[in-house]
């Protein structure tokens, strides 16, 4: 009796361990999020996009010129910037 104990508990212990390693080999047989969003190719702007860039650029670089502070001022000062 104190033998088929001892094997019972032996057994439990051993399979405890297989299914406790179990997640961590299925987990590294997919590829993670990270590396999958770094496949990814990069497009270049279009022309319009790139336009609208260096414009942005521009009207930042004119606000720190100018000493632009606080939320409202900035975005009243860059609306009108990028209106032209």
């Amino acid at each position: 009796m104190k033998s088929l104990t001892v094997a019972i508990v032996c057994a439990v212990f051993a399979l405890s361990s297989v299914y406790a390693q179990q997640p961590q080999v299925e987990a590294k047989k997919g590829t993670p999020a990270s590396e999958k969003k770094s496949e990814k190719v990069k497009k270049e702007p279009s022309a319009a996009q790139k336009k609208q860039q260096e414009l942005m650029k521009k009207c930042i670089a004119e606000a720190k010129a100018k000493g632009v502070k606080g939320k409202k001022e900035h975005s009243k000062f860059m609306s009108g910037c990028l209106k032209g």
